[in-house]
């Protein structure tokens, strides 16, 4: 079974695993994934060294742009595992959203009638019918509860009770949600994820929506023919972390102006040729004043990750700049500057994620103080 799970691991891009010296033994390492997944009948736990708590309380600020999901009354378990973690917040902010039933709102349908309701296709009813007059080609508004925010819940639900993990307990309440939802279309599998926006009409699913979104939009795995790989829900770390400081450096970055850039796509050689895409960038006038580069992984036994110093010098030498930064998640690389000779500073900033996200984002803000010069 040992050499199953091991296949799956890499199969499913989780991880690298080799074998070692001793009998049923392997070395798993590059791990990239966080979460649950079965795996040739056993259930495998890939734990976050961030606690759970704060990490939804990064997903909540990288998607809401403030630390929605660290409010205690929200409903994260204190768990150490993310699924049942996810799993209790989302019923729980679920129960509330349909406490007074499921939301309604008009869809607009297409129908054949024996009477005209709405509106009246003519132009289907000319080529569709031969100019009968019976039956009606209509479309009209409907007030129904199949409606996008009521297919994200649902669906989110179900995928929850597939994944192993999640307390029996909450179990029984998600089957709850299911049933008052009864009659609500299902989002297929691989089908685009609905992009709703909260409003006044919806505001009491405002919380657990994106609960819903975060569900359905990590890297779920589903059973696949041939495989060993079973249900499972995973995300990535380094995308988590990525996200949550890219969007509190936006919003560290406000005051001076300008504009904070992702991925910005650019050179390295006259001929064009060599490409680079530092993960940050901050564009005045359309000239780069910083160049910020975001690792979550960093090298093994407390060594500096001198591939990402040399990244980062290249970058710096690119757009003329003195100074350059990298910020990591703290664990193995220290804090501090490292100045290459005859090149640029190197401006290490170690984030410790045990701490609220506040304290994070004024660590931040002290990093964009320093980019500003204010």
């Amino acid at each position: 079974m040992l050499r199953e799970v091991a296949a799956g691991l890499v199969e499913a891009g989780i991880a690298a695993v080799a074998p070692t010296f001793v009998a049923d033994e392997c070395r798993v390492s590059s791990v990239r994934k966080i979460g649950v997944v079965r795996i040739a009948g056993y259930d495998v736990w890939i734990r976050p060294r961030t606690p759970v708590r704060r990490l939804f309380a990064m997903l909540g600020y990288a998607r809401a742009g403030s630390a929605i999901w660290e409010d205690e009354d929200f409903g994260f378990a204190a768990d150490d595992d993310l699924v049942p973690a996810l799993a209790h917040a989302f019923e729980r902010q679920a129960a509330r959203a349909l406490v007074v039933g499921p939301l309604r709102g008009y869809v607009t349908r297409e129908d054949v009638l024996p009477l005209v309701r709405g509106r009246w296709r003519i132009g289907d009813q000319l080529t569709r019918r031969g100019g009968q007059p019976l039956p009606v080609e209509v479309s009209f508004d409907d007030y129904v509860e199949d409606i996008a925010e009521n297919q994200l819940v649902l669906t989110a639900a179900a995928r929850l009770l597939r994944l192993p993990g999640v307390p029996d307990d909450v179990v029984s309440r998600l089957r709850r949600v299911v049933r008052v939802l009864d009659g609500v279309t299902m989002i297929p599998v691989g089908a685009p994820v609905p992009v709703v926006r909260t409003d006044r009409r919806n505001a009491r699913y405002s919380a657990v929506l994106p609960l819903a979104s975060l569900v359905l939009s990590g890297a779920s795995i589903e059973q696949r023919a041939g495989s060993h790989i079973g249900a499972g829900f995973l995300d990535d770390m380094w995308s988590v972390f990525g996200d949550f400081v890219t969007a509190s450096l936006r919003e560290a970055f406000r005051p001076y102006g300008g504009e904070l850039v992702a991925q910005y796509s650019s050179t390295l050689d006259i001929g064009g040729t060599v490409k680079i895409a530092p993960d940050l960038v901050w564009l005045v006038d359309g000239e780069v004043r910083a160049c910020i580069d975001v690792k979550y992984k960093v090298e093994k036994h407390g060594q500096d990750p001198n591939a990402d110093l040399y990244q980062m010098a290249a970058y710096c030498r690119r757009f003329g700049l003195g100074e350059g930064h990298l910020v990591y998640a703290a664990g193995g690389v220290g804090s501090g500057p490292v100045d290459v000779l005859q090149g640029p500073s190197l401006i290490r900033t170690a984030l410790d994620l045990s701490e609220p996200c506040h304290t994070v984002a004024e660590a931040l803000q002290v990093l964009s103080l320093r980019v500003a010069g204010a």
